[in-house]
């Protein structure tokens, strides 16, 4: 390996040392208890270190977000192939509760952070991976609207509808509150309320 082959693996490496102080922080003591001189005393390094990185802990907490929804992407491989808009939704539902399940620290960094930040902007105005799911979500949508002959129905307001509940029985199922519904059901319960939700806004 060659000299400046050996300094891009070191750089990949620091910088992937910080972003991982950077999670374990924010998971402990939340955006409030984050900050540059935080991480540096975490990985050993000097603050002066981390900006040679990243200019400030919105762009940490924005590339953590990236990170976070690339891992949930390969979750959603057989949504993405699936040609009815309705069985795709269903998919996507399905796809976005097994991943909150099997990753309960990357879910809550990227969908129970505190009040927006700066990086909540910046998705709102760049294409990047949460924006263009959402955008998926809300295609797939209309086509299943079109398709049902369905009318006065909003596509985006569905998507976020089916969001909220698929959001909500993570969630739920986080707390241990779906316990309360049925013992050792959890999984059982949040696919038997998907189906019960595609049943009632697409009359399947």
């Amino acid at each position: 390996m060659g000299l400046s082959e050996r300094k891009e693996r070191e750089k990949a490496e620091l910088k992937e040392l910080i972003l991982d102080a950077a999670k374990r922080i924010l998971l402990k003591n939340g955006k409030e208890g984050l900050s540059i001189r935080k991480i540096a005393h975490a990985i050993e390094y000097s603050p002066a270190t981390i900006y040679l990185y990243f200019p400030d802990k919105d762009a940490i907490l924005h590339e953590l977000m990236e990170i976070g929804f690339g891992l949930m992407s390969k979750y959603l491989v057989p949504a993405f192939a699936e040609q009815d808009p309705v069985q795709r939704i269903h998919s996507i539902g399905k796809a976005y509760a097994k991943f909150g399940m099997e990753n309960k620290d990357w879910y809550d960094l990227m969908f129970n952070s505190e009040k927006p930040m700066k990086h909540i902007e910046k998705c709102a105005e760049e294409w990047d991976q949460g924006m263009a799911m959402f955008n998926f979500l809300t295609a797939s949508c209309k086509q299943a609207i079109d398709l049902l002959g369905l009318k006065g129905i909003d596509e985006r307001i569905l998507a976020l509808h089916f969001w909220s509940t698929v959001h909500g029985l993570v969630n739920l199922a986080h707390s241990d509150r779906l316990e309360i519904i049925e013992r050792n059901q959890t999984r059982q319960l949040i696919d038997r309320t998907l189906e019960a939700a595609m049943a009632s806004i697409f009359r399947t």
